[in-house]
């Protein structure tokens, strides 16, 4: 019996002392969640902003330039898996209208992947340093990231043009609207950097 109990203590304590733990992890990360939430309240899509950057909260701290370059690459992950998603539905039994519309959606996704891959290879030596060099880079990649947004409302326009059935319509631009979100939100950052 004075043995179970000495179990029972120490499990309990075991869980007792592995809680203060977690929460002080948790709670080592707020202020860095916080200048997340300030920062992404500049932005278009604020509560997009938030989810898809404070998961990298560790890796951000209160770095402006930091928090800035993983919003392109957080833009950059979702056109990828956009492609993906746009060639399974170019797999799908369509009309031509619609295997059109699919692919010329595609092409502007792969567009739109070549000007983030470019403003990603842009950000790989970037500091925030106020040099004429990083200045005349950083404008460089304002105008890659608004052009990859102006791809992502070309494929959205000819829906007015084509008809595509609305369950199709609804998930391609559900897939588009989210890039262009996250886009959106990349840009606003890199305006608010320089």
């Amino acid at each position: 019996m004075a043995l179970f109990r000495t179990l029972l203590s120490v499990i309990f304590l075991s869980t007792f002392l592995q809680l203060p733990a977690s929460t002080s992890t948790t709670d080592s990360l707020k202020p860095y969640k916080n200048f997340i939430k300030d920062k992404c309240n500049s932005t278009t899509y604020a509560a997009l902003c938030y989810k898809s950057l404070s998961p990298y909260a560790s890796k951000i701290k209160r770095n402006r330039v930091t928090l800035t370059k993983l919003s392109i690459h957080v833009a950059l992950k979702a056109a990828k898996s956009a492609k993906s998603t746009l060639t399974k539905f170019s797999k799908m039994k369509l009309s031509h209208g619609e295997s059109s519309v699919i692919a010329d959606c595609r092409e502007n996704i792969e567009d739109t992947l070549d000007l983030l891959e470019q403003s990603a290879q842009g950000l790989a030596h970037l500091n925030g340093a106020s040099t004429a060099d990083e200045r005349f880079q950083w404008d460089s990649i304002k105008t890659w990231v608004s052009a990859s947004i102006t791809d992502e409302s070309t494929c959205i326009d000819e829906f007015d043009e084509i008809k595509v059935r609305s369950s199709l319509r609804n998930k391609i631009k559900t897939t588009v609207y989210n890039v262009s979100s996250l886009i959106s939100n990349a840009l606003a950052l890199v305006n608010r950097l320089y």
